[in-house]
Order: structure tokens, then sequence, then C-alpha cells
């Protein structure tokens, strides 16, 4: 077997984009949000975990060594609920 075809989910895709996390607005109802890691290559999205913070959101990206991007609107939330600092931490990207 060629090892140099194995995927190896620590490094970039074969087009260059590195897998990152991804965390989405919670329900209005929810208690937790939901984290996905979204990639380039099958599977593009798959279920990563729920979080209750940013701070457990952030330990999570440092576990997985991902890069961390959060929905506008799911940082709004975290703010809103006194979970996440009123101030965007640098190392971090909303979209």
């Amino acid at each position: 077997m060629n090892d140099s075809n194995v995927n190896d989910s620590n490094k970039t895709n074969s087009n260059g984009a590195q897998p990152y996390l991804h965390v989405m607005p919670r329900e209005p109802a929810g208690g937790r949000w939901h984290v996905f890691q979204l990639s380039d290559e099958s599977p593009r999205i798959t279920f990563a975990e729920s979080v209750s913070s940013y701070a457990e959101a952030h330990k999570l990206a440092t576990r997985e060594q991902r890069p961390l991007r959060f929905a506008r609107h799911a940082w709004q939330q975290m703010v809103a609920a006194g979970v996440a600092p009123q101030t965007l931490p640098e190392d971090m990207t909303l979209v």
C-alpha cells in the first residue's frame, strides 16, 4: 500500500484547504451549540461535538488542531448568553 495516498486528517486536503470547525447557531430553546467539521473532501460535513461556551469550542479546536469559525449569529448568541467574550478573539473567524 502506498502511504502517500492515505488521507491524514491532520494535514491539508489535496487542494490546500484545511478542514475547520464551524459553530452553528443554536435553536431558540436549545442550550448548546453544535460544532461541525467542514472539509473539501468527503465527508464534507461531520458532527464534532456540542458545546456550551466559547471556551469549550476553543478547547475542542485546540484538541482537534483545527481552525475555529463561528456563524455570526452563533457568536452573538454566546455573547448575549454571557458565555463568550465581548471582544472577538484574534484567532477566530466569523462567517
